[in-house]
């Protein structure tokens, strides 16, 4: 039996951690690197412009950053679980695969913060998405770190060369993406783990981060990407290290997902692509620091309160439940609906016709706090906040329980949750994907009237409920400062 022995670095053997590898990356050398390859940015008429998928949409060189594409090239290999744990072994090697990787960066290295977070780019709608960027991009810019995204599922490498070359709504240039090629789910996890490496090896050709000092990595995903995050965590965390024997990925932020991580292997014909309810390898066990971030929406509907208990013991892990939040809220569907209009000639949401509003609670908010502390906990071993978690009814069907408005109690408890304009709930109805997006359920102008008797008393209460989020570490300052502002410039009492 073949036990690792490549795992896609051309020969380099890995070390075991929870992983059945036999040996480490000290042995590496620099030819066994991904291959990478600038795509230009080419502008003009529709048949000749060459643009990225998902590009930003803003101007980015307001805030002195640059967007880059790169084609990443290299071998993989397929994995099985050894019995029933989560210890890998070969079952195929050197699988050519070709992907591509956006990054967005400080113009100027001298502002980069050393933080890469390096995003597993969402595949729900069959094509890549950025949620963690849309979420959180104000504060990424404003620290001053690196982002960079991959696409990691062949329905999303195959819709890059096939599908959005041949859409039928967006006039383009079809030859952008032709070499893009991932035949095999299972590739994903040396894909990860060699870009990574490039990312922290200065001298790498190609590298889009030379002349950056990278001195950390931080895995972020949103949604089904949590999933791949848990898989490549529990399976191969422990082997991906760098010469010196320290880890490629630094640390985790995994959000938004459900109770199910990515089987191995993926999807064949003996294989499901997610591992069952219940099967033990959904639990997270890192080694380094960890946090999972979690809204109303996942904790009952995925349900993601299924794995949360199993998970507190691990002092790597940090286990976060938002109050009001919602897997899609009006931020996310504003700011993603850009790429929909641009890129795919589609409506700006995955939601046209709710039956309530877009929830109004920002999730990045919270994230972007959470994001920070992460960075620090890994920089100075600064611990973060406990984690919090919402208190259910498990007396029947589970549910969340709501006070007297209506609204989830216990969790992290977002300003406008603690002093509510209405009820924030977790899904909506409606066509396409409006279960996964929050609704609210506003006050009636009687009894806003009754709990808020003046504009003062509602601007007295936003700001202690402001001070408290961010003295417990769940509100970074600039988005406290807006919120105040924002509550200031508000009727409310009026």
């Amino acid at each position: 039996m073949k036990i690792a022995e490549s795992c896609g670095f051309a020969g380099v053997i890995l070390s075991a951690s929870m992983v059945y590898f036999s040996a480490s990356l000290a042995t590496a050398a620099p030819d066994v690197l991904p291959t990478v390859e600038l795509l230009p940015v080419v502008p003009g008429e529709p048949e000749t412009r060459s643009t990225p998928f998902i590009a930003w949409f803003m101007d980015l060189a307001e805030d002195g950053y640059v967007e880059e594409e790169y084609a990443v090239s290299g071998e993989a290999d397929i994995y099985g679980y050894v019995d029933d744990s989560a210890n890998v072994e070969v079952i195929e090697d050197y699988v050519p695969y070709t992907t591509r990787i956006l990054v967005r960066k400080p113009g100027d290295p001298k502002r980069f913060n050393g933080t890469v977070y390096y995003e597993v780019l969402n595949a729900t709608a069959g094509w890549d998405g950025d949620p963690i960027w849309q979420s959180n991009f104000a504060y990424l810019v404003r620290e001053g770190a690196v982002w960079v995204g991959m696409s990691t599922k062949p329905v999303t490498v195959d819709f890059l060369r096939d599908g959005w070359a041949a859409w039928p709504l967006v006039d383009r240039n079809a030859s952008r993406y032709a070499d893009m090629s991932m035949p095999q789910f299972g590739q994903v996890w040396d894909m990860l783990s060699q870009t990574g490496f490039m990312l922290k090896s200065p001298d790498a050709q190609g590298n889009p981060l030379a002349g950056y000092d990278v001195e950390r990595i931080i895995m972020v995903g949103y949604s089904q990407s949590a999933a791949y995050q848990v898989t490549y965590v529990n399976s191969f965390h422990g082997a991906a290290n760098l010469p010196d024997g320290k880890p490629i990925i630094d640390g985790y932020f995994i959000s938004a997902g459900g109770d199910n991580a990515k089987h191995v292997t993926g999807p064949t014909l003996s294989t499901p692509e997610n591992l069952d309810d219940g099967d033990p390898r959904n639990l997270l066990a890192p080694s380094v620091p960890t946090m999972r971030f979690q809204t109303q929406t996942e904790v009952v509907l995925f349900p993601s309160y299924t794995v949360r208990q199993s998970e507190q013991d691990n002092a790597w892990l940090r286990f976060y439940e938002m109050a009001g939040g919602s897997h899609v809220d009006a931020a996310i569907n504003e700011v993603g609906g850009q790429a929909l209009v641009r890129d795919l000639g589609l409506p700006p949401s995955f939601c046209p016709a709710p039956a309530l509003a877009y929830n109004p609670v920002i999730i990045g908010n919270v994230q972007s706090a959470l994001m920070d502390g992460l960075d620090r906990w890994i920089t100075d071993g600064t611990l973060p906040p406990g984690s919090r978690f919402m208190q259910l009814d498990e007396s029947g069907p589970v549910r969340i329980v709501l006070d007297d408005d209506g609204n989830a109690v216990g969790g992290i408890r977002p300003p406008r949750v603690e002093v509510p304009l209405g009820r924030y709930v977790e899904t909506n109805t409606g066509p396409g994907f409006c279960f996964l997006f929050g609704g609210f359920e506003p006050f009636s102008d009687e009894v806003l009237g009754e709990r808020y008797r003046n504009h003062g008393q509602y601007v007295s209460q936003m700001t202690r409920a402001v001070k408290r989020s961010q003295k417990e570490g769940f509100l970074l300052k600039e988005e406290a400062a807006a919120l105040r502002r924002e509550a200031a410039a508000s009727d409310i009492g009026n």
